[in-house]
This record gives structure tokens, C-alpha cells and sequence, in this order.
């Protein structure tokens, strides 16, 4: 805020999963680009709680429109934890509570505090729409520093916000003020991490980036002349290809131990857990709107993150790899809505309606 420092019989068993795992990855051999550089991160849990708050509210302020920056300026400015999750204490909006850091002791209150704010520097930075980016990175400068930023880097910088004029503005005024430091020079990266793929929609065949760059579709969801049922799409991109990310989200499951290149018919490696036959895998869980998804990517040389990590959007998860239950080497990517679960149709979506494949 202005002038502050911002603050996912035992034989028998085996080898009834192994069936269900061979109908769930099936056989096959074989993305549009995956952009390594993809930095969109996932809202918390608790800044989510507050969604439909912040959604009725922002349409007494005039901010219907700008819901989702709200909320990011939530995630950064606290996560959505405390009494005061806008940090609004310190702003010209704050009439009631203390201005100190985390003066406010009411939630909805400093929410609107803090949209009040917001709008106050769009409308001084002159925003046009949510996607008037380089307008909006000047105006949350102003959300951090005080809207004295806005005239100051329209006066000297060409009115474009960037990490170096952040940080001359913030050394100049901490020297003014006589303080060690003056805001946060990095706040607008931290927020537009947010920010910049908050209305993707998980929907539409843009929804999840095809986690290969090069490759060939060799199988999809549905029935198959082998009598089975194929719940995923499998391509191939080459023995040892990479593979990205699809989402951001967080590593729910992961599995490195079975032989990189030594797949069969019926192999149920990793031999235990819900995931047998799955080889070397990595189940992503994304939230999205209070909705759970899981993609499950299988058959893996190698991978390389671990349970619990959170991952982006495009971050190399492993390599394309010949393990577990497969016949040839190739990724088998399998999406759920709302469970975890594999080779079933609760919550099932077809990869190929929310990724854009190339065929």
C-alpha cells in the first residue's frame, strides 16, 4: 500500500488392476508448443473464499470488470489471510481503523477499502479494459507506492512502468522520507504473475497447453478395436522428448521408479499405490473456481518434480519414456474433474477438446 512495503487373493488384485491399468493407459506410440516461460501461478484457497464477496462488491465500486486483478492483488498483498487482506489500512480509504500495517480488523472492510483504492489509480492511470496491461502495471505501481508514482512516471518515464523506474522511485523516496526502504519495486511482477492467465477459462481447446512441443496423436478417449475402453489420448514425441506442463498447479502424485525403458503388456509398475501400470508418472491437481482438476501424465522416462510442488504452466515435468504399461514408447495424458481417480468415467473430459493437438 501507498508508501509501505507490500508485504496439489493379493495375485488376483494385481492383476485385476493391471487390467483396469491397461484399459485406463492402453497402447500407443508416439503438442502444440509449450512456452517454458509461462510464469501464471494459482490463486490460494483463501483469497478464493472471498470471490463472490469481492464480485458483489465490485459492482457498487464500478469494478464488475476487474474482479480477477482484485483478487491477485489479494494473493500477493496477503494471501487472503488476516483481518485485513488488502492491506488497505494505510490508504486514503481507510476512515475507521488505524493506519498502521495491518491496522484494519474487519475483512469485507478493508476489501472495500481496497477496491476503492484500485479504482482510484485505474481510473489516474487511465485503464482502459482488463487487458490494457501496460496501463495496469502503472496504476498497481500507484496501489504500492501512492499514486504520486503514476504522475511521476507519466511526467519522466513515457508513462510505462518498469522494474528500473520502480526501483529509482522507490530509492528516491525512502531517501526523501528518511526510510530504509519505500514500497516494493517488484509488487507489479508479483501481481501480473497472477494476473496474466486469471480468465483463462478451463474450457475450450486453449484451456491446457499440450505438454510436448513436437509430436504425433496416436490414440484418443473412447471405445478401441482391442475391446477396451481408452480413457486419455496418447502421443508420441520421441523416446527421451520433454514434457511440459499443461496447468499450473501442484504435484498430487508422482512416481520415478520403474525401469525408464522396459514397458509390457500387463507390467504394473509402480506396484503399489492407486497408480499401478502407470510407470513413471506425475498426477497434477489444478484448482480452477473452486473446481479440482487432475491430469495424469504416464509412461515417463524420467520425472522430475516432486509431490507437493507447485508447478506452472509450461515448467519442463519430465521426459517422454517407455515405462510401466505400455507396449511403445509414449505419453498417455488422462484428465479428471473432480477426482482423482483413473481408468474410470466419473468426471472424465477428453484432452482433445481442451487441448489444442495438432493432427
Amino acid at each position: 500500500m501507498s508508501g509501505s512495503s507490500k508485504k496439489v487373493t493379493l495375485v488376483g488384485i494385481i492383476f485385476l488392476l493391471a487390467v483396469m491399468m491397461f484399459a485406463a493407459v492402453g497402447i500407443g506410440s508416439g503438442g502444440d508448443t509449450a512456452n517454458t516461460d509461462l510464469t501464471s501461478s494459482l490463486l490460494s484457497e483463501k483469497v478464493e473464499k472471498y470471490r463472490a464477496y469481492v464480485t458483489k462488491r465490485a459492482e457498487v465500486y464500478d469494478m464488475q470488470d476487474h474482479v480477477e486483478l482484485i483478487l491477485c492483488v489479494m494473493e500477493v498483498e496477503s494471501h487472503g489471510e488476516g483481518l485485513d487482506p488488502m492491506q488497505a489500512a494505510e490508504g486514503p480509504f481507510n476512515k475507521k481503523y488505524p493506519k498502521i500495517p495491518n491496522g484494519i480488523r474487519d475483512p469485507k472492510y478493508s476489501i472495500d477499502c481496497g477496491i476503492q483504492e484500485l479504482h482510484s489509480v485505474l481510473k489516474k492511470a487511465g485503464v482502459t479494459s482488463g487487458k490494457d496491461t501496460e496501463r495496469i502495471k502503472v496504476a498497481l505501481a500507484g496501489y504500492n507506492f501512492g499514486s504520486g508514482y503514476i504522475e511521476w512516471v507519466d511526467a519522466n518515464k513515457g508513462g510505462k512502468w518498469t522494474l528500473e523506474n520502480a526501483k529509482e522511485f522507490s530509492a528516491m523516496m525512502a531517501a526523501k522520507m528518511g526510510w530504509s526502504v519505500y514500497g516494493d519495486p517488484n509488487y507489479v511482477n508479483k501481481v501480473m504473475g497472477y494476473y496474466e492467465n486469471a480468465d483463462s477459462k478451463l474450457e475450450g481447446k486453449d484451456a491446457f497447453l499440450v505438454p510436448m512441443k513436437s509430436y504425433t496423436l496416436t490414440s484418443g478417449v473412447g471405445p478401441r478395436s482391442l475391446g477396451d475402453y481408452h480413457y486419455g489420448t496418447d502421443i508420441d514425441g520421441g523416446y527421451g522428448s520433454n514434457i511440459y506442463a499443461p496447468a499450473s498447479g501442484t504435484v498430487y502424485e508422482v512416481s520415478n521408479v520403474c525401469p525408464p525403458d522396459n514397458g509390457y503388456m500387463g507390467n504394473t509398475c509402480p506396484y503399489n499405490g492407486g497408480y499401478i501400470g502407470g510407470g513413471n508418472y506425475v498426477m497434477l491437481k489444478v484448482s480452477y473456481k473452486k473446481e479440482q482438476y487432475y491430469i495424469f501424465l504416464c509412461h515417463m522416462k524420467r520425472t522430475m518434480v516432486t509431490k507437493g510442488q507447485k508447478v506452472k504452466k509450461g515448467q519442463k515435468i519430465g521426459e517422454q519414456g517407455h515405462s510401466g504399461n505400455s507396449t511403445a514408447s509414449h505419453l498417455h495424458i488422462e484428465i479428471h474433474k473432480g477426482t482423482a481417480r483413473i481408468a474410470t468415467k466419473d468426471g472424465l473430459l477428453d484432452p482433445e477438446k481442451l487441448m489444442k493437438f495438432k493432427k
